[in-house]
């Protein structure tokens, strides 16, 4: 069966791309994925990559399977799911002997509704009152989403609690805190915060607010088949999971590349002129490519990165960035791709020159045939067919939800200046006549420190997307990196780097732990926006240095490898290490200062640099136990 059930995937996907699919289209395709699932359990395929995914609820959760299993293959994935009885997700996570539990998912999607989440509890109730039993409730979501993480090794994904839509008296129930609508927003507030940073969520009152409360909140499906959400929802519901498994599956969408010509202004430059382009004050038109592209700056500041990929002459179309109605500059974009060749190629090369993988992109075009081009021959690339109408570009762009994040980070609001600072470091190198010469014109300058509780949100980021230079995909959590900035055996480290086009924010982090007479680097990752940078040596030096505080007589360390990561596979045999026989560990023995003297890089120490050799503050905790789950 080898090849044979990786072409089926495929060639669903591929339907499902050329389909707006309908709620009966989403039941037909979604028994067609779990019966591939099926053969997948039966006889396995190591081509085809797949995911065990639990759905437990409080309503009926059938119709919400069929959607997932669609979602989760229009993103390239093979999903093996199990469907937990009905309202019965409490239990079957309380219950270690639950089918939950025997199956072993990957990830967990909990899909609660108001009806079992509002206290019976009369209008007049206290606000203190309310508040203690919102309370409450949150602690017993945080308690389900820990046997979740810690003991079935899988992540969570939750869907936001709707409230009713029931009036009542009208503003009197909206100044109540025990009005039902109140309870649930004020248990939204509570979870969205406990789950910072460990729980992924599908913004289900966003797509109650689309959909319109008559089509969502339907009392009919409701009452006769305890449906969560009315049947014509289901086809809105697959970009809001998918948007919601993207970040719990690290796969979040890091780049838009759009065309120009009827994209970015209206008509052709080549043909047109720049006088003669709709773009500002005059009709409507070139009022919403104006409005358009100030919609695209806010996402720049938001940390996605702009890119262009056009069929165009790249002097005639620069020109139109000093238009006085253009809000984008040609800095504002990290990649800038103006040829005559094919648009697949195009982005090929912007992906190449970003460091970023395929599916890292979002491609947007007002003409069908280069969006089915890219469909077709980059079916890892998000698309948006914006049409012809620019007064609908910023709706059909955002209704995709491809840019969701779990919360922002420092890092994210650089991102574009990042990538625009290494684009321009990039051409430096081209036109350099060595490395050396080159990464010592960069004039580099690194803040190497122990980590604080500050840069926890922007470490668990790293450790759930960096895939490249990862050298074991542990995925700590943010809750399992505090854990480990209170342990006196755990040394936690982050970086940023500065050079002479800008700040990068915080690109790498180290874990090591002391055990016994060595020091084990247990996880070690760096955004792509560094590599071959000398970083790692740089890192080293200072791990080198750590390692002799603490008397220890060697540094280990561990290569686990994946699909993605081989770009690190010798760097433990690059910084001089030697390979222990029998597993993935490699040592450095720090009485081998040969080994150490390989150390060079071209980065200098940050004047403010935090003390790598004081030991961190006693604590009280238990036992080291970390999670070492690879994902």
């Amino acid at each position: 069966m080898t090849g044979l059930l990786e072409s089926a995937v495929a060639a669903i996907r591929a339907e499902m791309a050329r389909t707006e699919l309908g709620v009966s289209d989403i039941f037909t395709t979604g028994q067609r994925i779990a019966e591939l699932a099926q053969r997948f359990v039966a006889d396995p395929d190591p081509d085809v990559p797949t995911q065990r995914i639990a759905v437990i609820g409080s309503l009926t959760t059938d119709f919400l399977v069929r959607g997932i299993a669609c979602a989760v293959v229009q993103e390239g994935i093979l999903p093996v799911i199990y469907e937990a009885p009905f309202g019965s997700y409490t239990q079957q996570v309380l219950d270690r002997g639950s089918g939950l539990h025997r199956f072993h998912p990957n990830l967990v999607v909990i899909a609660p509704d108001w009806h079992v989440t509002v206290d019976g509890i009369t209008i007049d109730t206290p606000a203190a009152v309310v508040a203690e039993l919102t309370a409450a409730k949150a602690h017993s979501f945080a308690q389900l989403w820990d046997i979740i993480e810690h003991e079935l090794g899988a992540r969570v994904l939750q869907h936001v609690l709707v409230p009713p839509v029931y009036r009542f008296c009208g503003i009197a129930e909206r100044l109540a805190p025990a009005s039902p609508r109140n309870q649930v927003l004020a248990l939204t507030h509570a979870l969205l915060e406990a789950g910072r940073g460990r729980v992924s969520w599908v913004e289900m009152d966003r797509l109650a607010e689309q959909a319109g409360a008559s089509e969502f909140a339907d009392e009919r499906s409701y009452l006769r088949a305890k449906l969560p959400f009315g049947l014509a929802v289901l086809p809105d519901y697959l970009p809001a999971f998918r948007a919601a498994w993207r970040c719990a599956t690290s796969r979040t969408k890091k780049a838009l590349v759009l065309d120009l010509d009827n994209t970015l202004w209206g008509g052709i430059i080549g043909d047109d002129g720049v006088a003669g382009l709709a773009l500002g004050p005059g009709s409507g038109a070139g009022e919403a490519f104006v409005s358009w592209a100030r919609y695209l700056q806010q996402l720049a500041a938001r940390g996605v990165v702009l890119a262009v990929c056009s069929k165009n002459n790249p002097e005639i179309a620069i020109s139109v960035f000093d238009h006085e109605h253009m809000v984008l500059r040609r800095s504002d974009f990290a990649a800038f791709h103006c040829s005559w060749n094919d648009k697949a190629s195009g982005l090929r090369q912007i992906a190449s020159e970003l460091n970023l993988g395929l599916e890292s992109l979002v491609f947007a075009d007002d003409n069908p045939a280069e969006c089915e081009l890219i469909q077709t021959a980059l079916p890892d690339v998000g698309i948006v067919h914006l049409g012809a109408d620019p007064t609908r570009f910023i709706e059909r762009l955002d209704r995709g939800q491809w840019f969701d994040l779990p919360q922002y980070t420092a890092e994210d609001t650089g991102r574009g200046a990042a990538y625009a600072a290494r684009a321009q470091a990039q051409a430096e190198q081209n036109a350099a006549a060595d490395i050396d010469s080159y990464l010592t014109g960069l004039r580099m300058v690194a803040a190497l420190g122990r980590a604080t509780p500050s840069d926890l949100p922007r470490l668990a980021q790293m450790e759930q997307k960096t895939n490249q230079f990862n050298l074991t995909t542990r995925r700590y959590s943010e809750d399992a990196l505090a854990a480990l900035l209170r342990h006196d055996d755990a040394i936690v480290l982050r970086l940023r780097l500065y050079d002479k086009f800008g700040d990068h924010g915080l690109v790498a982090s180290l874990i090591a732990l002391h055990e016994g007479d060595a020091l084990r680097i247990d996880s070690w990752v760096m955004s792509c926006r560094v590599f071959s940078r000398t970083v790692e040596q740089f890192m080293m030096s200072r791990l080198v240095e750590i390692a002799c505080t603490l008397l220890v007589s060697r540094i280990v360390g561990e290569y686990l490898p994946t699909k993605k990561n081989g770009v690190v596979a010798d760097l433990f045999y690059q910084l001089g290490f030697k390979k222990l026989p029998g597993g993935a560990f490699w040592e450095l023995a720090l009485a081998d200062w040969v080994a150490v003297l390989k150390f060079n890089h071209f980065i200098g120490a940050a004047p403010a640099e935090q003390s790598m050799t004081s030991a961190p503050a006693p604590a009280a905790v238990a036992p080291l136990a970390l999670d070492r789950r690879s994902v």
